[in-house]
């Protein structure tokens, strides 16, 4: 089927929340303002080698300089199969050295052979090794006429400033779960690909984490998967995702202070092959969800046990799963560090009954190392101020707005 391919943009009304990008390059090429080097930057699969590809045939449609490219002339099929001998796609991750880069630059500086423009798009380009870049430099500083460069990286801190200087710069934004879910639903329905719910098209969308070219390669392949309808249960084996009902339970444990069951939890979950990296991701995006439900900014399933915790309490838990992050990174047993770390978030998480300890006059709060005793006045009119406070800064830091004006 190879889905990504057949449904790759071939013009720019196809590309997906990329706006500022597809008019900037529109306008120039409807004015005929052609620069002489573009850096695309952005996360993997949000389009930019297909902007690429696209804005090559606007320079060499044989209709004319268009920002609306026919697709059909021979130069356009050209470059959509990649056979153009005057358009080259090159990896920077395997094209790396400096040998390369000279034989490139022997390559631009005859004349196009077919099309108007001869264009160089140089794919992963921070690859390249600090000779490679500095033999770009200087065809960037003098570059041949009718010749033009497209750069992009994933990684653009890491692309010289030299050679930065010399560019255009775009930067691609990562698309939304929407956006992808919108795209995949519709060549779901193009090819006729049965779905078990719309369930699917949200778990698709949340796993391809800002690339629209990854949800569209985990349709195909969850199709494949599944034969015949796509299931939920599939999809999550496939996908290695954990489903919201066992971070539910790691919750309801914390507050338990449940110990056993949560290490129990975490075995069960190894011994159904999840990894750790898919119980961390999982937990952090349960986190996140947990987080908006208390501050009022979405109903996602976590209503029932988001009243259990306090905006603190989930903001040490994120900093915890941070820490759990650290330790897959440069433990080499990761796994005794987080059983260490879940028994340390049951610890600090373990419930009390706070009108008991308020009716006594006095609240002790231990957090780490710290004790602090605050009066029960003190603690009932200040607490309050403070998690209000809190939580409008963190909506304003999140740019978003309550839906609801329920309590912390």
């Amino acid at each position: 089927m190879n889905l990504p391919v057949k449904y790759r943009p071939k013009n720019f009304e196809e590309i997906t929340n990329q706006r500022h990008v597809v008019i900037t390059l529109q306008n120039a090429l409807k004015y005929q303002k052609i620069s002489n080097a573009y850096l695309f930057a952005g996360p993997r699969g949000v389009g930019k080698t297909t902007t690429a590809r696209i804005f090559a045939k606007g320079l060499n449609c044989e209709k004319g300089i268009t920002s609306h490219p026919c697709g059909e002339c021979g130069i356009c099929r050209e470059i959509d199969d990649g056979r153009s001998v005057d358009v080259l796609e090159i990896d920077g991750a395997s094209n790396r050295g400096i040998d390369q880069i000279r034989e490139l630059r022997e390559n631009v500086r005859f004349t196009p052979v077919r099309a108007r423009y001869k264009v160089i798009i140089i794919d992963e380009v921070h690859m390249l090794t600090t000779e490679a870049f500095n033999a770009l430099l200087k065809t960037l500083e003098e570059p041949p006429p009718r010749v033009v460069f497209i750069l992009a990286t994933t990684e653009p801190r890491k692309v010289p400033d030299t050679v930065k200087s010399r560019t255009q710069r775009f930067d691609f934004r990562p698309l939304s779960s929407l956006d992808i879910k919108k795209r995949i639903k519709e060549i779901a329905e193009k090819e006729d690909i049965r779905v078990e719910s719309e369930e699917i098209f949200d778990i698709i969308a949340e796993a391809a984490d800002g690339s629209l070219r990854d949800g569209i390669a985990l349709l195909e392949q969850a199709y494949i998967f599944s034969g015949d309808v796509i299931t939920v249960t599939h999809l999550k084996e496939l996908v290695g995702l954990i489903g919201k009902e066992v971070y539910l339970k790691f919750f309801e444990y914390f507050k338990k202070g449940d110990k056993k069951a949560v290490v129990e939890l975490l075995d069960e979950l190894v011994m159904q092959g999840y990894s750790l990296e898919d119980f961390l991701r999982g937990f952090t995006e349960a986190l996140d969800r947990l987080l908006r439900v208390k501050l009022g900014i979405e109903e996602n399933g976590y209503e029932s046990i988001a009243g259990r915790f306090t905006v603190y309490e989930i903001m040490l838990m994120l900093k915890i799963a941070k820490d759990m992050e650290e330790s897959l990174k440069y433990s080499k047993n990761p796994r005794v560090f987080f059983d260490f770390h879940l028994l340390r978030l049951t610890s600090l998480m373990s419930e009390i009954d706070l009108n008991q300890v308020l009716a006594r006059g006095n609240i002790y709060i231990t957090s780490g190392a710290n004790n602090m005793n605050f009066n029960n006045n003190h603690y009932r009119n200040n607490n309050q101020e403070m998690e209000d406070s809190l939580k409008k800064k963190i909506i304003e830091k999140l740019g978003l707005k309550e839906v609801n004006n329920g309590s912390l």
